[in-house]
């Protein structure tokens, strides 16, 4: 590399170092220049809240509002999953409804390793790559865990798996924890779930009805047919 090429890049990289370091040409610290400004002085100590922090706490004799199928919880880690799993109680009814959109979600979210039939025989599962393996769902020890287990595992990971909570909503986690059960023969199967469309909605299947033909009205002094009789 030439002695003009050395310059170069030298220059450039103070030029980078410099910019990175929010300073001007002459290495003054932008930040401390309009500090300086009474108008932008108050930015640089502001206190940045989380988006969903309360940063105001509720006057005195604020009444609690809950929801009717329960609260999310507060948020925890694996290291906490079996002290906050006896905590977590399924809020929702396993009716078809429940059944049919826990399907769903698993079906999207869950049978690419852990199988159609929470057998642990997803399509990605494979001895030569990353997912070697995936625990049965259906049986064994996955059957023994409580309700607030699974959801707890579902929500924030477990060993190998990575947290699905982002990607459902919480009474989406109970109704993938209702279908598991359904997997596992521990819940009355003789109600299958109904058919779901794509996009997640109850698809009921109601029989067509066939039209009834009219009857034909009583004759009266208006509808009656002219008398043929001269």
């Amino acid at each position: 590399m030439t002695s003009a090429n050395l310059a170069r890049a030298a220059a450039f990289t103070a030029a980078f170092t410099l910019s990175a370091a929010c300073t001007d040409w002459a290495g003054y610290d932008m930040d401390v220049a309009a500090g300086a400004v009474p108008a932008f002085s108050t930015m640089r100590s502001d206190v940045t809240p989380d988006p969903y922090q309360m940063v105001r706490e509720p006057v005195p004799g604020t009444v609690p509002s809950l929801h009717p199928l329960g609260d999310v919880p507060a948020p925890y880690t694996q290291s906490q999953i079996d002290s906050i799993a006896p905590t977590l109680t399924n809020p929702l009814p396993r009716n078809a409804q429940v059944l049919a959109r826990g399907k769903l979600q698993y079906e999207r979210n869950c049978s690419v390793c852990h199988g159609a039939l929470g057998d642990g025989q997803g399509s990605v599962i494979d001895a030569q790559t990353k997912f070697p393996y995936a625990p049965a769902l259906n049986a064994g020890p996955s059957q023994a865990h409580s309700d607030g287990y699974l959801y707890a595992v579902i929500d924030v990971g477990r060993g190998l798996m990575p947290p699905y909570g982002p990607r459902m909503t919480h009474l989406d986690r109970w109704a993938v924890v209702s279908y598991l059960r359904q997997l596992q023969g521990t819940l009355e199967t003789r109600n299958p779930p109904p058919p779901v469309s794509p996009v997640g909605a109850r698809v009921d299947q109601v029989p067509a009805v066939e039209p009834q033909p009219t009857a034909t009205p009583p004759a009266t002094v208006e509808n009656r047919p002219p008398s043929t009789v001269p």
